[in-house]
């Protein structure tokens, strides 16, 4: 169990689990996400994460999409809300992230890259 007492999310294709590191939180992320509306299952999650992340003054937070083999269009979608609601925070609520790709996985490399842009300088791509 991490920190936050936040359960993993298990689907029939997708594990999103939540960790403990040394200067942050990091969720994993295995599997295929390609459900048509994936937003009941991700979005309160997330929102869970990100709550938390505040109270708790986190200030780095990994996305580790290297063993995520598919990410539908609604699935980007569920992250990108993620992510702008740290853009409009105080500096002192501000939290980083930094995705991890696979080069070898061929959407994630321009998919992810394109996440960077929504939140300038709060977003680190790591592609090994």
């Amino acid at each position: 169990m991490n920190k936050f007492g936040i359960e993993n999310v298990i689907t029939e294709k997708a594990t999103v689990e939540l960790a403990d590191i040394a200067n942050g939180i990091k969720v994993t992320f295995t599997g295929d996400i390609d459900v048509q509306n994936p937003e009941p299952i991700f979005v309160p999650f997330f929102e869970q994460i990100h709550n938390k992340v505040i109270q708790n003054s986190v200030k780095y937070v990994e996305l580790d999409f290297s063993k995520l083999t598919f990410l539908n269009s609604s699935g980007i979608k569920t992250l990108i809300k993620w992510i702008t609601k740290v853009t409009p925070l105080p500096a002192d609520q501000k939290y980083r992230f930094k995705i991890v790709a696979n080069s070898e996985i061929t959407w994630q490399e321009t998919s992810l890259k394109m996440l960077a842009m929504l939140a300038p300088g709060l977003i680190e791509i790591s592609i090994k």
